[in-house]
């Protein structure tokens, strides 16, 4: 879409985002197996078998599904078990949803129940996995943050979860087309698959990316063309130094206007880290076991080099930094030049319909990349617990059914992806940003263990998400240096860390 996003846009906008959480093509499934006669149904006997709702099944896999079973399905996105689907406000994904589970039940005769979870569902739901008696047997677990809680549910890793990997025989995680592989490797712990990633449909693949919006008229007002900022980017020149000069630049305090929003969480600071070639938690490997974990690196030499950055934007006054206020807020309102957030921040504007036109690139390299890289720090994982009287049967109906609505490489994904990327976009430059993203998107582990296990330092305990937002005004006024604060808690971090991911001797 050309300069001026249209008013049409918004229709387009909003149904995107109610759809955004709807789950794998339809709006989130899980399910409990009862207990079951028998013998296994014939999958290729039935009609629906090879139908076009369906996600393909190799002739390879063994069957554990077997007739007369049901199969309790929590997602936390169901508000009424009867009707699943009823927050699913776009008819042709709602009739997706109903049809793929109607020629499911019909494919191995079963019945799949959604379950609805209500209050403090995360726990209410561990706490009967724990207790033997589990209330559903898949499980959408809502987000990264609940990934830790579940495998490590009582201090005993892996203790009310299937390790999905023991299922292989009958069920298949590692084709690229249907699940988010980069994403599946920070659900492994110890060897074993415990989660699995669903790819997301067309658009909703890069909606949690990473990007940089610049506002064009504020840019325009102080010489910064939108012909130039895209320039900048399909050059390679679109760098911390320009990003510096151009938030200084458009920075006006008397009228509360800023050069960039640092985000909610300070999203700014965890992008200055990864386009630093540089990352908050890495991989090593116990020289002893053999076994790889993760433990903090916010302390390399190349992260301390993007805390030296922020640090030095802060002492220019040049960033917005509420993190609790919604950076597409400011943006709105036109008082940020320039912000860092997701992809998805678009969406939200665009369907308030009140918003300035925006262009959008990848976030600026740092002095130690060679390319432009965006994180992705959010995606939707799925589990099933011990404890069901049919633990293959649950993976194998997590592997097919809860799936997008087409392959990846489609040719109706795509044209999904081209859709929304249009109706969120002010321009065409933007779109073809947008189609780069898949490609530089890299998911960020310390995610996972964002708000725990927390740590004792001095007295107070403290989690992984407190170093990035406590103490950013301490490192700005120089009275701690993130070198110095990094290193007085290192150790007792990496021993967290390391107990979590059960590698401890």
């Amino acid at each position: 879409m050309k300069s001026g996003c249209k008013l049409i846009i918004c229709v387009l906008c909003i149904i995107f985002c109610l759809g955004f959480l709807s789950g794998c093509g339809d709006t989130g499934a899980g399910a409990t197996a009862t207990p079951a006669p028998d013998g296994s149904s014939d999958a290729s006997a039935s009609p629906a078998a090879q139908s076009a709702y369906l996600r393909p099944r190799s002739s390879e896999l063994k069957n554990a599904v077997k007739e007369g079973e049901t199969y309790r399905y929590f997602t936390v996105s169901t508000t009424d078990s009867n009707d699943p689907f009823a927050s699913e406000t776009d008819e042709g994904r709602r009739d997706f949803a109903i049809n793929r589970r109607n020629d499911y039940q019909n494919k191995y005769g079963i019945t799949i129940e959604y379950v609805q979870g209500g209050g403090d569902w995360a726990t209410a739901f561990a706490q009967a996995a724990y207790s033997g008696n589990p209330l559903a047997d898949i499980f959408n677990a809502g987000g990264p943050f609940t990934i830790y809680n579940h495998y490590y549910y009582y201090q005993m890793a892996g203790s009310i979860l299937e390790p999905l990997s023991s299922y292989s025989e009958y069920a298949d995680f590692s084709d690229p087309d249907w699940f988010d592989l980069s994403s599946q490797e920070i659900t492994t712990f110890d060897g074993s698959l415990y989660f699995s990633v669903p790819n997301t449909e067309g658009f909703d693949e890069v909606s949690l990316s990473h990007v940089t919006f610049f506002n064009k008229a504020i840019l325009e007002q102080h010489g910064y063309s939108d012909e130039d900022m895209y320039e900048m980017y399909n050059n390679g020149t679109w760098t911390w130094d320009k990003l510096e000069e151009i938030a200084v630049a458009c920075t006006d305090l008397d009228n509360e206007i800023y050069g960039i929003h640092i985000g909610e969480n300070n999203f700014f600071m965890w992008d200055l880290t990864a386009s630093n070639n540089a990352a908050i938690l890495s991989q090593v490997e116990d020289p002893d076991t053999g076994k790889s974990y993760y433990q903090f690196s916010g302390d390399s030499a190349n992260a301390l080099e993007a805390w030296d950055f922020f640090i030095k934007l802060g002492k220019q006054n040049v960033m917005f930094a509420q993190c609790w206020d919604f950076e597409d807020v400011k943006f709105r309102e036109g008082k940020v030049a320039l912000m860092t957030t997701y992809v998805n921040r678009a969406n939200k504007m665009v369907a308030a319909g009140n918003y300035p036109e925006y262009g959008i690139i990848m976030v600026p390299k740092g002095p130690q990349a060679e390319d432009y890289v965006s994180i992705r720090d959010w995606f939707v994982p799925y589990c099933v617990f011990k404890g069901t009287s049919n633990p293959a049967g649950s993976v194998q109906v997590l592997s097919e059914y809860c799936v997008p609505r087409y392959a990846a490489s489609s040719e109706e994904n795509m044209a999904s992806f081209e859709l929304d990327a249009t109706s969120v976009s002010c321009d065409e430059q933007s779109v073809e940003v947008l189609k780069q993203l898949k490609s530089k998107t890299v998911t960020q582990p310390f995610i996972v263990y964002w708000n725990a296990p927390t740590f004792d330092v001095d007295g107070s305990q403290l989690c992984l998400a407190n170093l990035y937002l406590s103490y950013n005004e301490a490192f700005i006024d120089g009275s701690m240096t993130p070198a110095v604060f990094f290193a007085s808690i290192k150790d007792v971090l990496n021993n967290t860390l390391k107990d979590a991911q059960n590698v401890l001797a």
